[in-house]
């Protein structure tokens, strides 16, 4: 089956008329995938910020780690949206929630995107040392999307769709996704060092002994040190070669791509601690699915539902025609007739009809769900009082028909346009240029792209000097500790109290370096503090502080600091003791 391109051919036949279907073949996109990529980008999203709620206080406020002013002292922002007061900053943050939720639903997905990416790239400028390349890569794809047919991917834009989206699109707004993601693995993949991920075949273990190392990855290593070297000459030539197979018009292969792509950020999860970057990129590579892969998938067997409805009532119609759509439900929608039509009278109520019933009121979701593929959301009606509450639902909104110029304004219909002239324009110009930016960064300056295209490409947040390993893992243990003196002389880590609940200090190699590393935020505000550049003193300073400040909230009188020192803790591997190199030292106010 070969994906549809009539979106961007015409009817006239040409000499090239049979090749097209295969050249077009790399930006054919299924709904399936655009589902999958936009609710699993909006997922991510929505997980990180809550996420971070616990920790509001001190990424970004002004009594937290930086102020405001420090910030914009050390990094001036791009967008400066969050260097206003609490209030306000709070108020963004509760704005960029709710979007993240409605574009995970596909409530006007374009708009939702386009907002919540200026939103994330201003949240990241509030305080820019928190964010690994998973974070940088999400407002860029939300950016992105903008250019993409979402409205085809299942959710509340597809209910209002006048009809169903074909299976295959071909839309020029994935070919930004292709270039972004080829240049990036391919970039990734040069700037690796040949004998480290092939040759020696050290990489992975180097990585995993290292604080992004997850407890699951430290006990691989050390059950089955042999696999190690595999795993790494496995990694290197995935990055180097999947990327062509996505480019190429049989979609064997570029699933084939997609699979090997998939399966490193697969391991990554699972044996790594690196924040959210896997899930952002299998996000990503989803959108990449070819259509024929959906199209082989077997279709459940659902029961024909039909909704009866008041044929005098088009918000009624409208209604059935959206909750169909948003179920995915195999049901005919018809004015009422006859006994359905007594029925609907009687109890002042739609009639759906399936497997020889008829459902009213609140039970006729009921109906619609059990002839679609959330049928086993109608145990929520055996619930006790969720009929009832159902019930109620129905008979608020149905005493109450909107009128017809409501229904029109907040329930149109709705055509799917894969390639509107702007999306199309867009996606043209950001190719000609990331293209252009990328080739000259990897052909330049191979091991690490030149500052000018890396400034360039950042300001959009597709920086590609992933810190990724490359050239090479750390090769050892990394993580922070923290010396704290009461003012009646007793030592304790408020470090590991503040991560672990554990107070006592100790100076020993952790088997897991992971845990002590504070999770993916914290270890991007800590790691490479110990160079010493004004930023960097800006951050350890900050963190010595905010520990002191911890710790005295919770303790008093006695157990009150008096000084913190932090500590860039470090061991090679098979070390006994650990390396621990002051960073700063700080008398608590």
């Amino acid at each position: 089956m070969r994906p549809n391109a009539s979106s961007l051919t015409s009817s006239r036949r040409s000499p090239l008329e049979g090749l097209r279907p295969y050249l077009l073949h790399p930006l054919a996109l299924a709904p399936g995938g655009l589902f999958l990529f936009r609710a699993g980008l909006g997922l991510v999203l929505l997980q990180d910020l809550l996420r971070m709620l616990p920790w509001w206080g001190a990424f970004f406020s002004d009594g937290g780690l930086l102020s405001r002013d420090q910030v914009m002292g050390l990094v001036p922002p791009r967008v400066p949206l969050f260097f206003g007061g609490e209030v306000w900053n709070a108020a963004l943050y509760g704005l960029l929630v709710l979007l993240a939720l409605a574009y995970t639903v596909g409530f006007r997905a374009r708009w939702t995107g386009l907002l919540a990416g200026v939103l994330a790239l201003g949240l990241m400028d509030r305080n820019p040392w928190l964010w690994n390349t998973g974070h940088q890569l999400v407002p860029a794809f939300l950016l992105l999307s903008t250019l993409l047919p979402l409205e085809a991917g299942y959710g509340w834009d597809r209910a209002l769709l006048r009809r169903p989206p074909p299976p295959a699109l071909v839309s020029l707004g994935a070919l930004p996704f292709l270039l972004v993601l080829f240049a990036a693995y391919l970039v990734n993949a040069a700037a690796k060092d040949l004998g480290s991920y092939f040759l020696r075949g050290d990489a992975v273990a180097g990585a995993l002994v290292s604080s992004h190392g997850s407890v699951l990855g430290v006990l691989l290593m050390e059950r089955l040190p042999g696999l190690l070297p595999w795993l790494s000459r496995y990694t290197f030539l995935v990055e180097a070669g999947a990327p062509f197979l996505l480019f190429l018009p049989f979609w064997p292969l570029r699933l084939l791509g997609v699979l090997l792509l998939m399966s490193l950020h697969v391991g990554f999860a699972l044996f790594l601690d690196v924040g959210h970057f896997p899930f952002v990129m299998l996000s990503a590579l989803s959108l990449l699915l070819p259509p024929q892969v959906f199209a082989r998938l077997p279709a459940p067997r659902l029961p024909q539902a039909v909704v009866h409805y008041d044929g005098a009532c088009g918000f009624c119609k409208r209604v059935s025609e959206v909750l169909r759509g948003l179920l995915l439900a195999r049901a005919e929608i018809v004015p009422a007739e006859g006994e359905a039509l007594a029925l609907m009278e009687a109890r002042r109520s739609w009639v759906v009809e399936v497997e020889g019933q008829r459902y009213t009121e609140g039970r006729g979701f009921l109906g619609l769900l059990l002839a679609s593929p959330f049928r086993p959301l109608a145990l929520l009606w055996r619930l006790p009082g969720f009929p009832w509450l159902a019930d109620r639902a129905y008979r608020l909104v149905a005493d109450r028909r909107p009128s017809p110029g409501w229904t029109l304004a907040h329930l149109p219909y709705r055509e799917l346009r894969p390639n509107p002239l702007p999306a199309v324009l867009l996606a043209l110009a950001f190719s000609g240029v990331y293209g252009y930016l990328s080739w000259k960064g990897l052909v330049e300056a191979y091991r690490g792209v030149r500052p000018e295209v890396s400034t360039t490409l950042g300001s959009l947040g597709l920086d590609l000097r992933w810190g990724h390993f490359a050239p090479t893992p750390p090769g050892r243990k990394d993580w922070v500790q923290a010396q704290g003196v009461t003012v009646t002389g007793q030592v304790v880590d408020p470090w590991r109290w503040m991560l672990l609940g554990e107070a006592a200090y100790r100076e020993e190699v952790p088997r897991f370096p992971v845990l002590l590393s504070g999770g993916e935020h914290w270890r991007k505000f800590w790691w490479g503090a110990w160079r010493g550049r004004p930023a960097d003193e800006a951050r350890t300073e900050a963190l010595a502080l905010y520990l002191c400040q911890a710790w005295n909230r919770r303790h008093g009188g006695a157990e009150r600091l008096h000084t913190v020192t932090v500590y860039w803790g470090t061991a090679a591997p098979q070390a006994e003791k650990p390396r621990l190199r002051p960073m700063r030292s700080e008398v608590c106010p």
